[in-house]
């Protein structure tokens, strides 16, 4: 009978603990489907910050919203004090989808939490995953991330400067508040959202997220005091889901043109999520996820907006999880900010490097040629013969599993080293939301299928 009774226990037990969602992502592991670059907050920033959020000098929330590029079963978060130089306490978490502006759908909220504590601390330099969450999570959906941060010393600030998104700061702790602000708040230029319009698939005419019910969508009686708005991130490193047996992930590295710098906010249409987009529609290619590493005014040779690319290839590209496949668009804050200085060998040089490493892991790396910068703030001839020869080098090199030709997809023919007017912002440097949609369908999908093991 003990014999009996012990068996069944087992059995008991061994089924917990398959059921179990950290146990259940161990199958195929974990996907990321978002995941952002950060860097050191300049100290006037952060002085700013502090005065208008009150953060470290008393409880506040942090409410911001990531748009995931694949789905899953179970989803955890990764949270980042990776540039702090002080512990860094989060005391409460929790993870919803969104309605709209900062209101949440209540039936999806979900409490986060850390080895099964609702607190987490988290080193200087270091980062922290949350315990994963049981949430079935739909591709492109917009994930809300909320946290309450304690009242602590907090001399440095890891972020990412440029979301395309707005993060709410409210007073307390607000982590399950419905929402943290009237929806009428939203970028100037944005008309209010159609609540009644499902969000559509690209490849189907299935619901991406389903229709809020009348309840989820009534705005409350009351809101907490908001505090300020922002245009950024903030600790946070990256979103994860449970991966399937075809799950993979690109990897999208470089400066201010894979940021999205440019693009409509709140609109993701970076050209990585465009790609996403694409991808999502073809069978080889669905279970791709896109992660864009990109920062405005990052460089290869030198310190420009956070580290080189090289210096954060480790952290931010070759430890994703699910990633098979880089996209490399970096140089042209290296010619332009240095006024033509750089040398193209250098470049190269850095750019050829980075292949390197990268193979080493047993990924591939495609090369995007730099796009054209003549009319822009920074433009010089030397700076052109230097991206002329940069370009020259990624068309016939060796180096990399293959091209991307941005630099003739989205150039005016007439007028080579200039953007076509239509995908031009405006400054001369950065497309518009039509330059990255063509940024986006110049990429072979075929490349995009992950590799054999």
């Amino acid at each position: 009978m003990r014999k009996l009774v012990a068996a069944a226990a087992l059995t008991f037990l061994s089924t917990l603990i398959a059921n179990h969602p950290a146990a259940n992502a161990q199958k195929h592991g974990w996907l990321g489907t978002w995941t952002t670059a950060n860097f050191d907050m300049p100290s006037a920033d952060l002085k700013t910050l502090q005065q208008t959020t009150h953060l470290g000098t008393q409880l506040v929330t942090l409410r911001q919203v990531v748009h995931l590029s694949q789905g899953g079963r179970m989803v955890r978060v990764r949270f980042s004090n990776e540039f702090g130089t002080a512990p860094l306490t989060i005391s409460a978490a929790h993870v919803a989808f969104l309605s709209v502006g900062s209101k949440i759908l209540p039936a999806t909220d979900k409490a986060l939490l850390f080895t099964g504590q609702a607190s987490v601390t988290i080193p200087a330099g270091a980062f922290a995953a949350s315990d994963a969450v049981a949430e079935r999570v739909p591709i492109f959906s917009d994930l809300v991330i909320s946290i309450a941060i304690p009242a602590q010393p907090i001399p440095a600030v890891t972020f990412h400067n440029l979301a395309l998104q707005t993060a709410f700061f409210a007073a307390g702790d607000q982590t399950a508040a419905l929402e943290l602000s009237s929806a009428e708040v939203r970028p100037p230029g944005l008309g209010q959202p159609d609540l009644a319009r499902p969000i559509q698939a690209p490849a189907a005419n299935r619901n991406i997220v389903e229709t809020p019910r009348k309840a989820d969508v009534v705005i409350a009686a009351s809101s907490p005091p908001l505090l300020a708005q922002s245009g950024s991130w903030f600790f946070l490193k990256g979103v994860e889901v449970e991966a399937g047996r075809k799950s993979s992930a690109v990897v999208c590295l470089g400066d201010s043109i894979t940021d999205g710098t440019g693009s409509t906010t709140e609109t993701n249409r970076r050209y990585p999520d465009v790609l996403e987009g694409l991808a999502a529609q073809l069978p080889k290619t669905m279970y791709v996820a896109m992660l864009n590493t990109g920062i405005s005014g990052n460089r290869l040779l030198a310190d420009g907006t956070g580290p080189t690319a090289t210096q954060r290839l480790d952290r931010d590209v070759l430890s994703q999880p699910g990633a098979r496949t880089v996209i490399l668009l970096e140089g042209i804050n290296d010619i332009g900010g240095t006024r033509g200085v750089a040398s193209s060998q250098d470049i190269i040089a850095a750019l050829t490097s980075i292949a390197t490493r990268v193979h080493s892991k047993g990924m591939r790396i495609y090369g995007a040629t730099l796009t054209p910068f003549q009319g822009s703030g920074y433009y010089t001839d030397a700076g052109e013969q230097t991206r002329q020869q940069v370009n020259v080098f990624l068309r016939s090199s060796q180096v990399f599993d293959g091209v991307i030709d941005f630099d003739k997809t989205i150039q005016d023919p007439t007028h080579p080293g200039q953007l076509l007017p239509k995908y031009d912002r405006g400054d001369h440097l950065h497309p518009s939301d039509l330059g990255y949609a063509a940024m986006a369908a110049a990429i072979s999908l075929k490349e995009l299928r992950p590799p054999h093991r």
